[in-house]
């Protein structure tokens, strides 16, 4: 396995819940014999984990899943002073720029990834459940564009919209109509990602997240 695939999976470990926010970690010696990889591979996977706050090593103590308040620290950014238009402002600069990236560079497998979790958004049962597919689709489509500092960027932004005060917002503006016109839009993004169409993807991007700025800013 290489170091991309490992990230990978250590990436989904997190996104996933499977590693709940202060946990530990198994050890790098673990990791390394878990996953079929060398020790080297393993700290030069968790060094960018932890780079992007998702992480916190203790020397003696062990690797530890960063709880929000510490990942919104290492993102540099007070989440009690980002207002919802800010938010958007910077998602609609930074995330169609991904697409270019993500067209050139993503795997098959990583937009097999990306497609399913379009898919499970689609069989959410629930409004929490889709948001949860729903971040964990954007945060995908960041890691497939290989870009680790725009990958940095992307993550601090989908921590904010974690938190508890930014969930509610969410939530009130979240109808059963609205979560239908997302789940499209996921679609046709995805769609576009694997016919290889940059400018597609990049307007199907811009289509989307302007109709949840309309949705979050109008409410």
């Amino acid at each position: 396995m290489s170091a991309e695939l490992l990230l990978h999976a250590l990436q989904e470990k997190l996104d996933s819940g499977d590693w709940q926010s202060g946990a530990r970690l198994p050890t790098e010696r673990e990791l390394a014999q878990r996953y079929g990889v060398g020790r080297n591979t393993v700290r030069r996977v968790l060094g960018n984990l932890e780079s992007r706050g998702l992480i916190v090593r203790h020397v003696g103590r062990g690797t530890f899943v960063a709880d929000n308040l510490t990942a919104d620290a290492r993102t540099g950014v007070d989440v009690s002073v980002v207002n919802p238009e800010e938010m958007m402002e910077a998602r609609l600069l930074i995330e169609p720029l991904l697409a270019r990236l993500v067209v050139a560079r993503a795997s098959i497998a990583e937009l097999d990834a990306i497609r399913t979790l379009v898919m499970r958004g689609g069989e959410a049962r629930s409004m929490a459940e889709f948001e949860q597919w729903d971040n964990r689709f954007h945060r995908a489509i960041a890691r497939a564009s290989k870009n680790q500092y725009l990958i940095g960027i992307v993550e601090g932004m989908h921590r904010i919209r974690r938190s508890d005060e930014w969930g509610a917002l969410r939530r009130r503006g979240l109808t059963d109509d609205r979560r239908r016109a997302y789940q499209a839009d996921h679609e046709r993004i995805v769609e576009a990602f694997c016919a290889r169409d940059a400018e597609q993807a990049r307007q199907a991007i811009v289509h989307h997240l302007s109709r949840v700025k309309g949705n979050l800013l109008v409410d």
